[in-house]
């Protein structure tokens, strides 16, 4: 069996208020690590649950990214790579329409722009 994007999915058991508390975290650790504080990107909420996703824009100065964030608690959406962690056990979250863990939709938020290459 091959197994393409696991965690691409519906996430089953997914409410409005998980999506809006996890979009809100994702938004305060990108401006974290673009330096900024934590508040500073803004959060729009589109009020659109799908497949257990919620549809926000995260704006932070000039960039603008579209979050399809899963709806689930924290812990079990934001995967960082920690030892304790299991990388199958976390639902992708889409940025501007491809899916990704948490960790590595951060680094794609981070890179330049021009450069052509995906995280690593």
């Amino acid at each position: 069996m091959i197994t393409i994007n696991p965690g691409s999915g519906p996430v089953d058991g997914a409410t409005a208020e998980h999506a809006r508390t996890n979009a809100r975290a994702f938004a305060d650790e990108l401006a974290t690590a673009l330096g900024r504080d934590p508040g500073d990107a803004q959060v729009t909420d589109h009020d659109t649950m799908q497949n257990g996703r919620g549809h926000f824009s995260i704006r932070l100065d000039e960039q603008s990214y579209e979050i399809e964030m899963p709806g689930l608690p924290l812990e079990r959406v934001r995967y960082d790579g920690a030892s304790d962690q299991n990388i199958w056990d976390f639902p992708r979250l889409y940025l501007d329409g491809s899916s990704w863990v948490w960790i590595y939709a951060i680094r794609v938020c981070l890179r330049d722009p021009d450069e052509e290459d995906a995280p690593t």
